[in-house]
């Protein structure tokens, strides 16, 4: 283990390169340049096509939350030696697009010059700003004289339901500043400003408000071209470098960003390279799968495309690219736990925290909101399985973690929010909170199989906390809550018959009136089968008392959820995770959505599947289908794994780490942080394929109480060995091995009795105040 690790210090992100040939690309073949305050949206081939639904035919181009600046920009080249191409030529399409972690690579061939164009661009962190530097190569042996014209069409407009907020969208204007050599463009009617030029003096400028460049986009926007002389040494290089700054406050803050760009975009690059490897070189991975383990580490840069930071805001993980960069309660109650075990506590809390802070001023009773757009609008209130959820996840963030005042800062909401579950919203008092679900289908705001599960999950997570404050009576009554709940979930949602958990529980007159709905819904959709199979329910409700309150079935992903949690007693999970594991519910790129349908699959519907196996030491299976998600990647964006299965949607989503994070360090892995406690459970159960693995500097607490693991599990026919390496001494481990039945169990050398042994053949040590152990499992 110390010599891997040694080895592993500089991790390099040289091998973290995807490239895809362009030349045939449609407007879904869309890239990101990431950035905290701003990036950039556009194709593939270099281009700026109009898209979008939030902001119809908006989504694209350069944001700089919570505006756009630019639809996009364009080059122009001309030989002043050609006399035959007048006007030069556009860099309309590229030949190659490269995406790396933290930038991007474009590469034109221009053969009738000889000449190769290398497109470089990136967006610092922390600034509101844009670099792009254009490499010119001669290839033909020739000198060259080049009028190089930078053409940049400004946005100026608001984020999607700035309506909401009174902000309307005006019409840019434009000025050449002759003595910084930039263009200057603002709205007419708000304070935004976006700023571009060179690290040259430009020859030649020129505004107008028609789009120029090789394809007119939408907007109030102004054109701006800016002309420059170029000379390239035969067989050698040019270099012409952009900057594009801007600002929702002030002129002043976009020409401070702009000057900033020019002096320091070398540092900057440098700094964002530094700090990728930084994230690089957390939960280093080492896996019989090499394709798996690299594509884990791709999904580490995922997380970092979607931070979004409004300061007057806040800052958090946003859901996905390019229509949803904002914030949302449902995505991250998922996602923040895909970011712990890889090092991202911070980003877990501040997201967890924005999202609460906002809830409390939006509905300060309890209910997490659905949606936030980054113009400090919330757009949905919240669907009632939100805040369950939401529940859940403060509890594990605070057990990774071990941050105390996040959870004081949190424990309001949550006592709020489960009062606000079982009073409001469970009107008929059955302990099944009613509303919309994460399936957000029309008419569906019934009793929910996600919202009683959940709910089940955050009275347990809401009695620890209790019982941590001190607040024993209110801990018992959440725990007695809990139990008469899980009961009725196992009892009354559970179709022996199906061997499944059902969609809904709904009288019979409620669903049969949306019957009609679904069915229209599913012809419209192609989904003929779905469709017959509604019209036998629908028939067969003729016949039923209208008042009669039953469980329902709509094959929806969704009752996946009492295995994911750990909620089903294991003889009826193993039954319906084994049909959910058929073709009726698993397509070939994930679990589909609805197993009547049977079309669309989605990364978040494939990771509840993956985790919901994990949770019963199913661990071949949960396998299986980490690596349908990872089988996506690639397939749109080079680099990045698409939002719906196998190749549209967002290109990049943010729940999709819950599905390849959670399952492999929480349960494969096993690890199981009490950090309040300086305690740590560690339960490794392999796929059976696995026999080595191993994962090091795993962050665990903060402040005082941070820690780092290392693992290493060797497994044989006659000896199992653990590595075990704490960076800081004062924690306890419990490790739970299997395989363990009748073997002598040695620590670090000595032979040591387990402190239990389980009915599976499991043993369970204790190691107090741990540092770096080895324990041998020995059935020879």
């Amino acid at each position: 283990m110390e010599t891997k690790r040694e080895l592993r210090l500089d991790r390099s992100l040289d091998s973290f390169r995807e490239e895809r040939d362009v030349r045939e690309v449609t407007i879904r073949d869309l890239y990101i340049c990431a950035g905290n305050r701003s990036y950039m949206v556009g194709s593939q081939n270099g281009g700026f096509p109009d898209f979008g639904h939030h902001v119809q035919d908006e989504m694209g181009g350069l944001w700089d939350h919570p505006i756009k600046l630019m639809d996009g920009f364009w080059l122009r080249i001309a030989d002043r030696e050609d006399t035959e191409t007048e006007g030069g030529v556009w860099l309309d399409a590229a030949d190659t697009f490269c995406n790396y972690p933290y930038y991007n690579e474009f590469v034109y061939r221009l053969e009738k010059w000889g000449l190769e164009v290398v497109r470089h661009q990136f967006c610092p962190d922390d600034t509101e700003g844009f670099v792009v530097t254009y490499r010119l190569r001669d290839k033909s042996g020739e000198g060259r004289r080049l009028a190089v014209e930078f053409n940049g069409r400004s946005d100026l407009s608001p984020v999607w339901f700035s309506e909401h907020a009174g902000i309307e969208d005006g019409q840019d204007e434009g000025s050449i500043d002759w003595e910084s050599h930039t263009f200057r463009g603002r709205d007419d009617r708000n304070p935004w400003f976006v700023i571009f030029g060179s690290d040259q003096p430009f020859a030649d400028a020129h505004i107008g408000q028609d789009p120029e460049g090789p394809r007119a986009t939408a907007g109030l926007g102004v054109s701006a071209g800016l002309t420059y002389e170029v000379e390239i040494p035969a067989g050698e290089q040019a270099v012409i470098r952009f900057f594009i700054a801007g600002s929702y406050r002030s002129e002043e803050e976009a020409s401070q960003t702009f000057d900033r760009l020019k002096r320091e975009h070398a540092e900057l690059l440098e700094a964002k390279r530094a700090r990728y490897e930084s994230l690089l070189n957390k939960t280093v991975l080492t896996l019989p799968d090499d394709r798996l383990r690299y594509i884990f580490d791709w999904v580490k840069f995922h997380n970092d495309w979607l931070v979004r930071e409004v300061p007057e805001i806040g800052r958090g993980f946003g859901a996905g690219h390019p229509e949803y960069p904002w914030w949302f309660g449902c995505d991250n109650s998922y996602a923040l736990l895909g970011l712990l075990p890889v090092g991202q506590h911070r980003l877990a809390l501040e997201t967890s925290d924005l999202i609460r802070s906002v809830s409390e001023r939006a509905n300060g009773n309890g209910r997490i909101i659905h949606e936030l757009s980054t113009c400090d609008v919330v757009a949905n209130p919240g669907n009632t399985q939100e805040t369950p959820h939401y529940i859940q996840s403060v509890w594990e963030l605070f057990s990774w973690t071990g941050d105390r005042a996040f959870l004081e800062r949190a424990y309001p909401t949550v006592k709020k929010g489960l009062s606000w579950l079982l009073e409001e919203m469970d009107p008929d008092g059955d302990l099944l909170p009613e509303g919309y679900g994460i399936i957000e289908i029309e008419g569906l705001n019934v009793e929910l199989i996600d919202t009683a599960v959940y709910t089940w999950s955050a009275l347990q997570c809401g009695a620890r906390m209790a019982e941590l404050f001190g607040e024993m009576e209110l801990a018992s009554r959440y725990s007695e809550t809990a139990l008469r709940l899980g009961d009725k979930i196992n009892r009354d949602l559970w179709i022996d018959s199906e061997g499944l958990y059902a969609d809904a529980m709904a009288p019979v007159g409620k669903v049969l009136e949306r019957m009609p709905l679904y069915i229209a819904r599913a012809r419209a959709d192609g989904a003929e089968s779905a469709a017959r199979q509604m019209e036998e329910m629908q028939a067969v409700m003729g016949g039923m008392d209208p008042d009669q309150e039953r469980p329902w079935l709509f094959k929806n992903w969704v009752i996946n959820t009492p295995m994911e949690v750990g909620l089903a007693p294991r003889d009826q999970a193993v039954r319906a995770l084994d049909r959910m594991g058929t073709e009726e519910f698993t397509g070939p790129c994930g679990t589909y959505l609805s197993g009547m349908y049977r079309t669309n699959m989605m990364t978040i519907s494939t990771g509840v599947q993956a985790v919901a196996e994990a949770k019963y030491d199913r661990m071949d299976e949960s396998l299986r289908f980490i690596r349908l998600i990872a089988s996506t990647f690639n397939l749109r964006l080079p680099g990045s794994i698409s939002e719906m299965s196998p190749d549209y949607g967002c290109f990049v989503q943010a729940w999709t780490n819950y599905g390849m994070a959670w399952p492999l360090m929480r349960f494969m892995f096993g690890i199981q942080p009490e950090s309040h406690l300086n305690k740590l459970t560690l339960r490794p159960r392999l796929p059976s394929e696995w026999k080595e693995a191993s994962v090091e500097r795993v962050e665990l607490g903060s402040g005082a109480r941070s820690n780092e693991l290392d693992l290493g599990i060797e497994l044989g026919s006659e000896q199992d060995a653990y590595r075990i390496k704490l960076a800081n001494e004062g924690w306890n481990i419990v490790l739970d091995v299997p395989n363990a039945s009748g073997a002598e169990i040695r620590l670090d050398g000595a032979r040591i009795q387990p402190e239990a042994v389980g009915p599976d053949g499991s043993a369970v040590i204790r190691i107090e105040r741990a540092a770096s152990h080895e324990i041998l499992v020995m059935r020879g």
